[in-house]
């Protein structure tokens, strides 16, 4: 089965790294409540130019689009939605022998 992998590349709005973080972890918990079809968040690093990167892999892009369609229902995701400016999604198809095996 593949994966549907969403890298989302964004700015923080007001550079506060600390409420991110724990809005975040909040926001993925919710979300995998809610859908739990959200595989994996393995990934959240911020690039030298100030930007950042976070990875979302959901069991099918189905599933991604079901979550992403509910977002309105999700109080804690949009509370860290609300940090991030120039925000892009990119999804893409993981097949499953690139998932790593450790």
């Amino acid at each position: 089965m593949p994966y549907c992998v969403e890298v989302v590349r964004f700015t923080l709005s007001d550079n506060d790294i600390e409420t991110f973080i724990g809005r975040r972890q909040e926001a993925i918990r919710e979300v995998k409540a809610a859908h739990p079809a959200l595989w994996s968040v393995p990934l959240c690093s911020r690039r030298e130019d100030g930007t950042w990167i976070d990875v979302w892999i959901y069991e099918t892009k189905d599933a991604a689009d079901a979550a992403n369609a509910d977002a309105e229902n999700l109080p804690k995701f949009l509370a860290m939605a609300e940090l991030l400016g120039n925000l892009e999604i990119e999804a893409s198809e993981m097949p499953d022998g690139a998932v790593s095996p450790i």
